[in-house]
């Protein structure tokens, strides 16, 4: 019984460690972009480069957080990323704080963060 043990607390260790390494990828651009109000995927490229920038800059894994993706819509084969919470979060502050939704999405962030 005691091996079994061992073996599941170095199962939960090696999980967590790899949850660390490859971390789940809920969300995409292009459905960030649309909560935000955008109707052009053409908005995404500077914020999505700022955002590997700053995962970079960070030493960061860039191809943990952010994977390129390919997908039919009306026919056509479109480009999107998908993103893990992280590379969201980046994703999102790096929008145009012009946008009052984005605006509004870096006050929470901010607030969320100071308290």
């Amino acid at each position: 019984m005691l091996k079994l043990f061992d073996y599941l607390e170095d199962f939960v260790a090696t999980e967590r460690i790899s949850h660390l390494h490859h971390p789940p990828l809920p969300y995409t651009a292009s459905e960030i972009l649309k909560e935000l109000g955008y109707e052009e995927l053409g908005m995404l490229q500077e914020p999505l480069d700022r955002a590997m920038h700053a995962c970079a800059a960070l030493n960061i894994p860039v191809d943990y957080n952010f994977k390129k993706v390919y997908c039919f819509k009306d026919g056509e084969m479109m480009t999107d990323w998908q993103l893990s919470e992280l590379a969201s979060y980046l994703f999102m502050i790096n929008c145009n704080p012009l946008n009052p939704v984005v605006a509004k999405a870096q006050l929470i962030f901010m607030m969320k963060d100071s308290v």
